[in-house]
């Protein structure tokens, strides 16, 4: 019997350590699965988005508090379906989704917006078990708020880039950038019709060596040097482009910084035409102003000439007022040609037609087309007005019956061209009276620089033979 006892109380002992063993595991166990739940609560504590945990059932198995944002739970509602619950997200088809992934196993992503105005990246996947058996679904919730606002941020700067850059390559405006340690990297359509080097031909190639660049009063070194100091310069250029045109250009260059790359903006518009119009608008001023000058004294030496030769004012006036009028018409005329000439028939009629007294036929102008030098066209103005006036007064045009024929021919000689014009009063009787000396008769004579004058007075009036060599348009330089 104690044999038997000292067995039973071995096998207790026995027992009881391989008890004591096990509580050991378990306790072991135990502190391990605390300390996991501990991790775990910690961890869903600290996470910045919101993950909701759902049996096969869709009843709640545990949430993270950023979930709360979305539905209103409390973790009384533990065990209840979600369906229960409202949430605060654009999604109509939720629990269709959370069924579909259950069902299909297949894990569901999508991006929501909730009524609050902000987005989310919903993921769905089922919930699996350490031995791999499904049991619900785990959901999470991530703000994406500001994620889609830079990307939509970045989606509209791209494609306002894409748009600026289009219409910087359809501009007709020379627009080019160039990098500032090499060559043109960009080369728009304004450039190519400007310069007439092809975008292919362009890019690649130093600015300065493609266009030939001067920088007028300075050098490209000093420009250079002001671009990188300021960041931008302004001023004028002048480029060659592909034809061999010389342009004058206003540019505008900016320099930026990209990625450690310096890039140019270089921004041009052709002026050459302005530029142009402006040196010839100060020629045409200089040459105006010579001109005032040597009409006012003409005008000054006609009136005192006038004043010595008048036997009256009002003789004075009449004679004074005549030659003002002549010169008027041969400037009118030189105007319209823009002072390259006045046409001698135009000029003629113009002298002769106020004393025609409506009837034409007492006019007879003959000459080829010929153009007289602006120098020329006044004197010639003067010197035809007294003749006319002379004639109303004293010869062919004070009788009813009387005509002027003013004829002309030009001829070569030895190079040259010789002008021959040939004043012919008749039809009128013998005059009554001569027209007396003075400044008429001077004009007549000696008003055309260069001419040879003859005057004989006949029966029937006056013939006036003026002669002069033209000097060759090619061989003198060209008026204003």
């Amino acid at each position: 019997m104690s044999e038997e006892l000292e067995t039973s109380k071995e096998e207790l002992q026995s027992i009881n350590e391989g008890l004591q063993t096990v509580n050991a595991e378990l306790k072991l166990k135990l502190e391990t699965v605390s300390q996991a739940h501990s991790d775990l609560q910690n961890m869903m504590a600290a996470t910045d988005f919101g993950t909701l945990f759902l049996d096969s059932a869709l009843c709640i198995k545990r949430f993270t508090d950023r979930v709360t944002e979305l539905f209103s739970l409390a973790q009384a509602d533990v065990g209840r379906p979600i369906t229960d619950f409202t949430h605060q997200l654009e999604y109509d088809t939720f629990t269709k989704d959370i069924r579909s992934v259950i069902g299909e196993l297949t894990p569901i992503r999508r991006e929501i917006r909730s009524r609050r105005d902000r987005w989310f990246d919903i993921r769905m996947r089922p919930y699996r078990t350490v031995d791999d058996r499904i049991d619900g679904v785990l959901i999470t919730f991530v703000d994406i708020t500001d994620r889609r606002a830079v990307e939509e941020a970045l989606r509209t700067g791209e494609r306002q880039l894409r748009q600026q850059k289009r219409l910087v390559e359809l501009s007709r405006e020379p627009i080019f950038v160039w990098d500032f340690d090499a060559g043109i990297i960009d080369w728009n359509r304004g450039c190519e019709e400007l310069y007439g080097y092809a975008r292919h031909e362009a890019v690649s190639m130093p600015p300065e060596r493609l266009l030939n660049t001067i920088v007028p009063g300075s050098t490209l070194q000093e420009m250079k040097g002001q671009l990188i100091a300021a960041g931008h310069w302004d001023g004028e250029l002048r480029h060659c482009a592909k034809d061999g045109r010389m342009l004058t250009v206003e540019a505008r260059l900016d320099l930026e910084d990209v990625d450690g790359q310096r890039l140019v903006l270089e921004t041009t518009r052709d002026v050459t035409q302005r530029k142009a119009l402006q040196e010839r608008q100060q020629l045409l001023l200089g040459e105006l102003t010579h001109r005032v000058k040597n009409t006012l004294a003409v005008v000054q030496s006609i009136a005192h000439q006038t004043e010595i030769a008048s036997r009256s004012p009002a003789d004075f006036v009449e004679s004074f007022t005549g030659r003002l009028a002549a010169l008027a018409n041969a400037h009118g005329l030189l105007v319209q040609s823009e002072w390259q000439g006045a046409d001698l028939r135009a000029l003629t009629r113009a002298q002769l037609q106020p004393y025609a007294s409506g009837n034409a036929q007492r006019l007879q102008i003959e000459g080829p087309p010929l153009s007289l030098p602006s120098e020329l066209a006044t004197p010639f103005a003067l010197v035809l007005h007294e003749l006319a006036t002379n004639a109303a007064k004293y010869g062919a045009l004070a009788q009813q019956s009387g005509t002027v024929s003013v004829r002309w021919d030009v001829s070569k000689n030895n190079g040259q061209r010789d002008l021959r014009l040939v004043w012919h009063e008749a039809g009128g009787a013998l005059p009554a009276k001569s027209p007396p000396p003075g400044l008429g008769s001077d004009l007549i004579d000696h008003a055309i620089p260069g001419a040879r004058v003859q005057r004989e007075l006949r029966a029937d009036g006056l013939v006036c033979t003026i002669q002069l060599t033209l000097i060759d348009a090619g061989s003198q330089p060209k008026p204003l």
